[in-house]
């Protein structure tokens, strides 16, 4: 890609529990190098931090991670290492479930029904790592971990597996020995070193290297490991010849994640799945990922999102379409009329802002409103109702930024509410939650300096517990995205069996927005960096993988419903942990329609078709249902202004207003007339 940038390097984070080592994750705009203005100051001010009373508030599960690993909530692997009974993950396209004696891998097998797409884990290896009494999470980085089997004291062996690897890995620290059972009809080309067995519809693949061999009996199979040697195990991704077994001795190390920006609008990640042995290895894109830089094969499997083309080397490249962050509805080709009855309605929203919610959800949602009608209020040139929504907005940031609202969990590395709402306290939501307290103190801040140098260090914190850029000792990186998945996960400790979730991937979108929002007005450009990037990976796979549903592979076409409202690691579902009612499906995916979701309009016919389905007789006085209406405006401007009207007040949501609602409808009307 020519004329790059931005570019951001995440280094893995290697750590060994008999020797930790380190590789402190570097984010690192590419600009900042080439020009002398750097940001020296952290994202984190210690003396600010240390104003949050302390305690540990989760009921997370930890004693299966190295203490010098701050725990992966919202990640695919949190449900594996966070729970007392550790739950199937999916590194797709295989799954993946670990036991304190052993472990299972499988090749899911999707089926499809009208509204809901499973792949949940069946296992087709079911490995005992003899005398293991535990494992242990001793490394991981944004795609690849390492578990540490134990016999007491004693290491056992390393199992590595990662998000679009087909392999999993077995390395022997010391002597050790592995028993495999259940072997369904084996291959007639086994030997000493190769096992192929055929199990619940798909065919399974053993292969031992550096003196590890196996011996078959019956249903089982004995595999002696001497020390340093190597076991792997896959899945064919179909039942012909073994095309993968040329790189099964390639052992996985890490893998690590960069990213681009370049001046054509685009967005590029570069995976590079790195070998012990620097040598190639196979790996699988998502399937509703843009591959620009690759070394195709000529296999592929199947998953809950369509068919996944397997690809050889050691990295490709995907790109997404660049998303612009903004806060600001453009009002400056309003008609005279449609600004005086925005003008006209300011007053009667003001009266009933409330910011006195305790907890951080709907806390954030109050703020937000408020912020909203600040900036229609500025480029209305209404300073009387700014400067009131200002001081609102400031008293209401200072009772929740005062070191008494929040806390820092010892525990889980990070800040959250002392009132719990959806399992905050196990870091459920929060960037939901904190992307509504910082996007609207992006927009208070805009129009108030003294905000920003009053209370940018405590907002920063907030900034931190989601999206940190860089490693440190009291905050993860990037708590909540996936950079394989190309969107975030909501659940801190992924309590399902079908791996970890999220439902609203706009609010997702939100909280990007909001971060890449606040990094620009405070100039931290590295911090700007990493959200924008997260903010153009999200929109582009909530486009893909929420609002629009592929079923062109044949698996899938019994799925009938017009969008995932609902995406785990192992299930795909129209439906919702709060409604059955397909206007909140498609209202969650819309929720909080900031400026920035204008391009949402990139979705087209689409909108008309999931629209129609959600919404019966123009009827949007339903829940959510402003939020739809305002979807409906991107491709039928005229008709939304026409049905504004009908909108009753109890049907516009708490974190929106009449008034937002008129101008953003206002907006696209007044410029297509």
């Amino acid at each position: 890609m020519n004329h790059k940038k931005l570019g951001i390097i995440i280094g893995s984070i290697v750590i060994m529990s008999a020797a930790v080592t380190v590789t402190v994750a570097i984010l690192v705009a590419k600009h900042l190098i080439q020009n002398p203005l750097v940001i020296t100051t952290p994202l984190v001010d210690q003396s600010t931090l240390s104003t949050l009373s302390k305690k540990s508030g989760s009921s997370a599960f930890t004693d299966r991670i190295d203490k010098a690993i701050i725990p992966p909530t919202n990640s695919w692997i949190s449900g594996m290492v966070l729970q007392k009974m550790p739950l199937p993950v999916y590194p797709m396209p295989l799954s993946f479930l670990a036991k304190d004696t052993g472990f299972e891998v499988g090749l899911p097998t999707i089926l499809s029904q009208p509204t809901v797409i499973t792949g949940e884990h069946t296992p087709g290896i079911t490995a005992s790592v003899d005398g293991a009494t535990g494992f242990m999470l001793t490394r991981f980085d944004r795609l690849s971990a390492t578990l540490t089997y134990s016999a007491g004291s004693k290491q056992l062996g390393h199992v590595t597996l990662a998000e679009g690897s087909p392999y999993i890995f077995y390395k022997a620290t010391s002597p050790s020995s592995l028993t495999i059972n259940g072997i369904g009809t084996a291959a007639k080309d086994g030997s000493a070193t190769y096992l192929r067995y055929t199990k619940a519809g798909h065919d399974y693949v053993i292969v031992a290297a550096s003196g590890a061999h196996i011996n078959v009996n019956g249903s089982s199979a004995i595999i002696d490991a001497p020390n340093n040697s190597l076991v792997t195990f896959y899945t064919l991704p179909g039942s012909g010849a073994d095309g993968l077994r040329a790189f099964a001795g390639n052992e996985l190390s890490n893998v690590a994640v960069s990213e681009d920006t370049s001046a054509d609008g685009s967005t590029e990640t570069t995976y590079n799945y790195d070998t012990t042995n620097s040598q190639p290895t196979f790996f699988v894109p998502m399937s509703y990922s843009h591959v620009v830089s690759s070394n195709p094969s000529p296999f592929s499997y199947d998953s809950i999102y369509g068919s996944m083309k397997v690809l050889q080397g050691n990295s490709f490249i995907t790109s997404v379409e660049t998303a612009k962050p903004s806060n600001e509805l453009d009002l400056s080709r309003l008609s005279d009329t449609h600004k005086q009855q925005l003008i006209a309605s300011l007053p009667a929203d003001i009266s009933k802002t409330s910011i006195t919610a305790t907890d951080s959800y709907y806390a954030g949602k109050q703020l937000a409103r408020a912020a909203t009608l600040l900036d229609i209020a500025e480029q209305l040139g209404q300073t009387k109702e700014a400067t009131q929504l200002k001081t609102v907005l400031n008293d209401a940031f200072a009772k929740r930024l005062n070191g008494q609202y929040f806390y820092y969990d010892t525990t889980l590395k990070g800040v959250a509410a002392e009132t719990k709402a959806f399992g905050s306290e196990d870091f459920n939501d929060h960037h939901f939650h904190y992307g509504y307290f910082i996007y609207a103190a992006s927009i208070l801040g805009k129009y108030d300096s003294g905000f920003v140098k009053n209370d940018q260090k405590q907002i920063n914190l907030l900034v931190a517990d989601i999206a940190s850029y860089a490693t440190s000792p009291d905050f993860p990186v990037e708590r909540y995205y996936d950079s394989y998945a190309g969107h975030s996960w909501a659940a801190g400790l992924s309590p399902f069996a079908d791996g970890n979730n999220q439902e609203s991937s706009s609010e997702a979108i939100n909280a990007w927005n909001g971060v890449a929002l606040w990094a620009q007005l405070i100039g931290n450009t590295p911090l700007k960096a990493s959200a924008s990037w997260m903010l153009s990976s999200e929109a582009a796979t909530a486009k893909a993988a929420w609002r629009s549903v592929d079923t062109s592979s044949s698996y899938l076409k019994s799925f009938t419903s017009p969008l995932t409202s609902l995406n785990f690691g192992g299930k795909r579902t129209y439906s919702t942990f709060f409604s059955d009612e397909a206007n909140t499906k498609l209202g969650i995916q819309l929720i909080p329609m900031s400026p920035m979701m204008l391009q949402y309009a990139s979705d087209g016919s689409s909108i008309n078709n999931v629209v129609s389905a959600s919404i019966r007789s123009d009827n949007y006085n339903v829940a959510l249902g402003d939020y739809i209406l305002m979807y409906t405006a991107l491709t039928q401007p005229q008709k939304a202004e026409q049905l504004l009207s009908k909108q009753q007040d109890a049907y516009i949501d708490d974190g929106n207003s009449r008034t937002y609602m008129d101008a953003w409808v206002y907006s696209l009307s007044d410029t297509t007339k």
